[in-house]
Order: C-alpha cells, then structure tokens, then sequence
C-alpha cells in the first residue's frame, strides 16, 4: 500500500468513523452519561450525545482540509497540519491507551478503587491542549490555504 496517497482528511474521517463505530459498541447502556462538574454545576451529557459531536467534530474537521486541498486547489503549510494531525489524533489514540489501561488495573486492584481521577486529568488535558493550541493552528492553516495563491 502506497502511505503517499493517503491525505490528512482521510485519516480524520477514519478517526470519525472510529468514533462511532466505539461508541456505538459502548452505548449498550443508553442512560450512560458523563458527568462534568464545574464548581456548584453538574454538567450531564448523554454519551451517545458526545459520541455525535466528536464525530462531528473530527469529520468537518477533514472536511475542511479536503475543501482547501481538492476544491480550491490550494496547498496548506506542511508543519501546521502535522502538528494539528498529531495532537488531534495522537490525543484520540492517548485517550484510549490511557483508558483502556486503567479499566486493567483496575480489575486488578481492590474491587471498590475507582482510580478515573488519570482519564479525567487527561480529558482535560487533551481539551485544553485541542482548544487553545489546535484550534487556532487549524484555523490559521485554513486561512493561509485559502488566501495563498498558487
């Protein structure tokens, strides 16, 4: 197989598609629910709630490259797409190993040790780490592929 012809827009809709294909595997429960608390709030979103929006998240996100790339014709900056690629879908891939990890060790520690205090560290983490630096360099990589001209 030939890695040259596959595109960042192709490995974003393979992460989307990853997404919904787990979630709907773990969905078996349709009152599951994440909870966030902020203070005095509880946040409550149904997991197949947030399993749509990362999907839908990660899939317009390759849409976007594949406009600038195959609509427009236009070339984006090299460096700020793997830096964006890597922390999006290194993030997805570092959640799960992080998560499937700790659903280990806790089968094999004490019954009633509920150790989520790593997955939530690292939710947050991966949220602030995907707003405040991936976002923007998705956002400039986008505007520098549309204004360039070429």
């Amino acid at each position: 197989m030939n890695f040259r012809k596959i595109k960042v827009y192709h490995l974003f809709w393979c992460v989307s598609l990853l997404i919904i294909i787990i979630g709907i595997l773990q969905n078996n429960d349709l009152k599951a629910t994440l909870d966030v608390n902020i203070h005095d709030t509880y946040y409550v979103v149904r997991n197949s709630d947030a399993t749509v929006l990362l999907f839908i998240c990660y899939f317009l996100m390759g849409t976007g490259y594949w406009l600038i790339q195959r609509i427009f014709k236009k070339d984006l900056v090299k460096f700020l797409t793997i830096i964006h690629s890597f922390i999006l879908i290194g993030s997805f891939l570092f959640y799960w190993i992080i998560f499937f990890y700790n659903k280990r060790l806790e089968e094999t520690t004490f019954p009633l040790y509920d150790n989520f205090w790593t997955v939530n560290v690292t939710l947050v983490i991966e949220f602030l780490l995907i707003l405040f630096i991936a976002t923007p360099i998705y956002i400039i990589n986008l505007l520098i592929g549309i204004f360039r001209k070429g």
